[in-house]
Protein backbone atom coordinates (compact mmCIF):
# COMPACT_ATOMS: atom_id res chain seq x y z
CA UNK A 1 0.00 0.00 0.00
CA UNK A 2 2.79 2.40 0.89
CA UNK A 3 4.45 2.13 -2.51
CA UNK A 4 1.16 2.85 -4.32
CA UNK A 5 -0.12 5.59 -2.03
CA UNK A 6 3.27 7.27 -1.85
CA UNK A 7 2.62 8.36 -5.44
CA UNK A 8 0.52 11.07 -3.77
CA UNK A 9 3.85 12.64 -2.82
CA UNK A 10 6.29 14.14 -5.31
CA UNK A 11 9.79 12.82 -5.86
CA UNK A 12 11.26 15.97 -4.27
CA UNK A 13 9.95 14.74 -0.91
CA UNK A 14 10.02 10.97 -1.42
CA UNK A 15 13.77 10.87 -1.98
CA UNK A 16 14.23 11.90 1.67
CA UNK A 17 12.43 8.77 2.92
CA UNK A 18 13.78 5.24 3.20
CA UNK A 19 11.93 1.92 3.42
CA UNK A 20 12.61 1.71 7.16
CA UNK A 21 9.53 1.33 9.36
CA UNK A 22 9.89 4.79 10.89
CA UNK A 23 9.96 6.45 7.47
CA UNK A 24 7.05 4.33 6.27
CA UNK A 25 5.04 5.59 9.25
CA UNK A 26 6.00 9.16 8.38
CA UNK A 27 4.87 8.65 4.77
CA UNK A 28 1.54 7.08 5.80
CA UNK A 29 0.79 9.75 8.39
CA UNK A 30 1.74 12.52 5.96
CA UNK A 31 -0.67 11.15 3.36
CA UNK A 32 -3.48 10.68 5.89
CA UNK A 33 -3.00 14.07 7.56
CA UNK A 34 -3.07 15.72 4.13
CA UNK A 35 -6.24 13.83 3.18
CA UNK A 36 -8.28 14.04 6.36
CA UNK A 37 -6.67 16.68 8.57
CA UNK A 38 -4.35 16.18 11.53
CA UNK A 39 -7.09 16.23 14.18
CA UNK A 40 -9.22 13.64 12.37
CA UNK A 41 -6.58 10.93 11.93
CA UNK A 42 -5.88 8.37 14.66
CA UNK A 43 -2.67 6.50 15.36
CA UNK A 44 -4.64 3.29 14.76
CA UNK A 45 -5.49 4.39 11.21
CA UNK A 46 -1.85 5.37 10.59
CA UNK A 47 -0.68 1.94 11.76
CA UNK A 48 -3.26 0.19 9.57
CA UNK A 49 -2.26 2.26 6.55
CA UNK A 50 1.39 1.44 7.16
CA UNK A 51 0.63 -2.26 7.56
CA UNK A 52 1.97 -2.54 11.12
CA UNK A 53 0.61 -3.01 14.64
CA UNK A 54 -0.21 0.15 16.56
CA UNK A 55 2.31 -0.90 19.20
CA UNK A 56 5.04 -0.75 16.55
CA UNK A 57 4.05 2.85 15.82
CA UNK A 58 4.34 3.70 19.53
CA UNK A 59 7.83 2.20 19.54
CA UNK A 60 8.94 4.84 17.00
CA UNK A 61 6.76 7.81 18.03
CA UNK A 62 5.42 8.91 21.41
CA UNK A 63 2.38 10.69 19.98
CA UNK A 64 0.89 12.35 16.93
CA UNK A 65 2.64 15.49 18.11
CA UNK A 66 5.94 13.62 17.78
CA UNK A 67 5.01 12.70 14.20
CA UNK A 68 4.11 16.32 13.46
CA UNK A 69 7.48 17.48 14.82
CA UNK A 70 9.24 15.01 12.51
CA UNK A 71 7.20 16.24 9.55
CA UNK A 72 8.11 19.85 10.33
CA UNK A 73 11.80 18.97 10.43
CA UNK A 74 11.47 17.12 7.12
CA UNK A 75 9.61 20.02 5.51
CA UNK A 76 12.41 22.38 6.48
CA UNK A 77 15.10 19.96 5.29
CA UNK A 78 13.45 19.20 1.95
CA UNK A 79 12.50 22.82 1.25
CA UNK A 80 15.97 24.12 2.04
CA UNK A 81 17.48 21.45 -0.24
CA UNK A 82 16.06 23.17 -3.34
CA UNK A 83 16.57 26.71 -2.06
CA UNK A 84 20.30 26.99 -1.51
CA UNK A 85 20.71 30.67 -2.36
CA UNK A 86 20.98 29.80 -6.04
CA UNK A 87 21.40 33.06 -7.93
CA UNK A 88 21.24 31.51 -11.38
CA UNK A 89 19.65 33.80 -13.96
CA UNK A 90 18.78 30.91 -16.24
CA UNK A 91 15.01 31.07 -16.70
CA UNK A 92 14.49 27.31 -16.75
CA UNK A 93 16.47 26.87 -13.52
CA UNK A 94 14.48 29.59 -11.75
CA UNK A 95 11.15 28.14 -12.89
CA UNK A 96 12.11 24.57 -11.98
CA UNK A 97 13.17 25.65 -8.49
CA UNK A 98 9.87 27.46 -8.01
CA UNK A 99 7.87 24.42 -9.19
CA UNK A 100 9.90 22.10 -6.94
CA UNK A 101 9.31 24.40 -3.96
CA UNK A 102 5.58 24.42 -4.68
CA UNK A 103 5.58 20.60 -4.85
CA UNK A 104 7.23 20.38 -1.43
CA UNK A 105 4.74 22.78 0.13
CA UNK A 106 1.94 20.70 -1.38
CA UNK A 107 3.42 17.45 -0.01
CA UNK A 108 3.45 18.89 3.53
CA UNK A 109 0.34 21.01 3.10
CA UNK A 110 -1.46 19.97 6.29
CA UNK A 111 1.25 21.73 8.33
CA UNK A 112 0.38 25.06 6.71
CA UNK A 113 -3.35 24.32 6.37
CA UNK A 114 -4.53 22.83 9.67
CA UNK A 115 -5.17 24.69 12.92
CA UNK A 116 -3.09 23.29 15.77
CA UNK A 117 -3.84 26.03 18.30
CA UNK A 118 -6.53 24.13 20.24
CA UNK A 119 -4.73 20.83 19.95
CA UNK A 120 -1.49 22.18 21.41
CA UNK A 121 -2.75 25.16 23.40
CA UNK A 122 -0.53 24.11 26.31
CA UNK A 123 2.58 23.92 24.10
CA UNK A 124 3.56 27.09 22.27
CA UNK A 125 6.65 25.59 20.61
CA UNK A 126 4.70 23.95 17.76
CA UNK A 127 2.71 27.06 16.90
CA UNK A 128 5.87 29.19 17.09
CA UNK A 129 7.71 26.85 14.73
CA UNK A 130 4.85 26.91 12.22
CA UNK A 131 4.69 30.71 12.50
CA UNK A 132 8.43 30.82 11.79
CA UNK A 133 7.91 28.62 8.72
CA UNK A 134 5.15 30.92 7.45
CA UNK A 135 7.34 33.97 8.00
CA UNK A 136 10.16 32.26 6.14
CA UNK A 137 7.82 31.50 3.21
CA UNK A 138 6.72 35.14 3.13
CA UNK A 139 10.33 36.25 2.72
CA UNK A 140 11.10 33.40 0.33
CA UNK A 141 8.24 34.37 -2.01
CA UNK A 142 9.32 38.01 -2.04
CA UNK A 143 12.92 37.03 -2.77
CA UNK A 144 11.81 34.70 -5.58
CA UNK A 145 9.80 37.48 -7.21
CA UNK A 146 12.68 39.92 -6.78
CA UNK A 147 15.21 37.48 -8.26
CA UNK A 148 12.87 36.72 -11.17
CA UNK A 149 12.58 40.45 -11.78
CA UNK A 150 16.35 40.98 -11.66
CA UNK A 151 16.95 38.08 -14.05
CA UNK A 152 14.40 39.40 -16.55
CA UNK A 153 12.00 36.47 -16.16
CA UNK A 154 9.25 38.85 -15.06
CA UNK A 155 8.72 42.56 -15.71
CA UNK A 156 7.39 44.43 -12.71
CA UNK A 157 7.86 47.73 -10.94
CA UNK A 158 9.95 47.41 -7.81
CA UNK A 159 7.16 48.84 -5.64
CA UNK A 160 4.80 46.06 -6.79
CA UNK A 161 7.04 43.13 -5.82
CA UNK A 162 5.77 42.85 -2.24
CA UNK A 163 2.12 42.94 -3.36
CA UNK A 164 2.67 40.29 -6.04
CA UNK A 165 4.49 37.98 -3.63
CA UNK A 166 1.69 38.35 -1.07
CA UNK A 167 -1.02 37.62 -3.65
CA UNK A 168 0.93 34.58 -4.84
CA UNK A 169 1.16 33.25 -1.27
CA UNK A 170 -2.51 33.96 -0.57
CA UNK A 171 -3.57 31.96 -3.63
CA UNK A 172 -1.15 29.15 -2.82
CA UNK A 173 -2.13 28.89 0.85
CA UNK A 174 -5.86 29.25 0.31
CA UNK A 175 -5.77 26.53 -2.33
CA UNK A 176 -4.39 24.08 0.27
CA UNK A 177 -7.62 24.40 2.27
CA UNK A 178 -10.08 25.15 -0.54
CA UNK A 179 -9.08 22.14 -2.66
CA UNK A 180 -9.62 19.74 0.26
CA UNK A 181 -13.15 21.02 0.86
CA UNK A 182 -14.33 21.49 -2.73
CA UNK A 183 -12.66 18.51 -4.40
CA UNK A 184 -12.48 15.73 -1.76
CA UNK A 185 -12.57 12.95 -4.36
CA UNK A 186 -10.40 14.43 -7.13
CA UNK A 187 -7.00 12.92 -7.90
CA UNK A 188 -4.31 14.50 -5.72
CA UNK A 189 -1.89 15.06 -8.61
CA UNK A 190 -4.58 16.91 -10.57
CA UNK A 191 -5.31 19.18 -7.59
CA UNK A 192 -1.60 19.91 -7.14
CA UNK A 193 -1.32 20.86 -10.82
CA UNK A 194 -4.50 22.94 -10.67
CA UNK A 195 -3.10 24.94 -7.75
CA UNK A 196 0.15 25.51 -9.60
CA UNK A 197 -1.75 26.76 -12.64
CA UNK A 198 -3.69 29.22 -10.44
CA UNK A 199 -0.38 30.71 -9.28
CA UNK A 200 0.91 30.87 -12.87
CA UNK A 201 -2.26 32.73 -13.84
CA UNK A 202 -1.40 35.40 -11.25
CA UNK A 203 2.18 35.67 -12.53
CA UNK A 204 1.41 35.41 -16.25
CA UNK A 205 0.83 39.15 -16.95
CA UNK A 206 4.36 39.82 -15.66
CA UNK A 207 6.16 36.92 -17.38
CA UNK A 208 8.45 37.41 -20.35
CA UNK A 209 7.55 35.63 -23.59
CA UNK A 210 10.49 33.27 -23.12
CA UNK A 211 9.36 32.53 -19.56
CA UNK A 212 5.86 31.59 -20.73
CA UNK A 213 7.32 29.25 -23.36
CA UNK A 214 9.51 27.49 -20.76
CA UNK A 215 6.63 27.12 -18.31
CA UNK A 216 4.46 25.50 -20.99
CA UNK A 217 7.28 23.05 -21.75
CA UNK A 218 7.82 22.14 -18.08
CA UNK A 219 4.08 21.75 -17.40
CA UNK A 220 3.92 19.01 -20.04
CA UNK A 221 6.03 16.90 -17.68
CA UNK A 222 3.44 17.17 -14.88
Amino acid sequence: MIQTDSLQLTHQSLEFFSQKTKDRILISSLILFNEGGFNNVTTASIAKHTGILEGTLWYHFNSKKDILSNHIQLLQKVFFSVNQQNKSKDFETIINEFFQSYNIIWDFRYILRDNFQKYFEDDKSISKTITDINNYLDKWAENRILHSHESGLIKINSNEIENLSEITLIIGRYWLDFSMKKYPSVNISLLRLKGLKHIITILRPYLSAKGITIIKKILKQY
